[in-house]
């Protein structure tokens, strides 16, 4: 009965433990790839996406990367799953808290909550350059970077992702 009892602990332990290391895992970089829009209206892609899965010592991320364009209009967009990787998310996010706003007619350059994210955007008229990175849920990372296209249509990009669904 003792035997009996031991294994059925062991088995037990054995499951939270699976369970509870399957959710500190980076996403596999084809679910990531899942959350970004495959479609952008008035652009095309211009190469295939490109996902992959990184270990850095201890540390393992995702990343997954999708290219559009339309004639001299392009975008760049960069999604990470920092699940294992926080110490990464912290450094990528930590600056947008002690940044000042800089808003010109030529130069924006501030901070932005948007639903389930924090962010920061910038855009520089005489580069002909929009960015903007967010955070989302402590996890992800996501850049989209534009050339010659405005923040505005950037932000309308932001709203095709399902933010609500990306995992806590």
């Amino acid at each position: 009965m003792l035997i009996k009892s031991l294994f059925i602990c062991m088995l037990i332990l054995h499951g939270f433990t699976h369970s509870s290391m399957a959710q500190n895992v980076a996403m596999l970089p084809n679910k990531l790839l899942a959350l970004v829009p495959n479609r952008i209206k008035g652009f095309h892609k211009t190469a295939d996406p490109k996902a992959l899965q990184f270990h850095i010592g201890t540390l393992t991320y995702s990343l997954c990367q999708l290219n559009f364009a339309n004639g001299k209009r392009s975008l760049k967009i960069l999604l990470f799953d920092f699940k294992e990787a926080s110490i990464m998310y912290n450094q990528a996010t930590r600056n947008w808290i002690n940044q000042p706003n800089i808003e010109y007619d030529s130069l924006i350059e501030r901070s932005f909550e948007f639903k389930n994210c924090k962010g920061w955007e910038s855009c520089s008229t005489q580069n002909k350059t929009s960015k903007i990175f967010a955070g989302i849920h402590d996890r992800f990372f996501l850049t989209i970077t534009g050339e010659n296209v405005g923040l505005d249509e950037l932000r309308i990009i932001l709203d095709t992702f399902p933010l609500s669904e990306f995992p806590k």
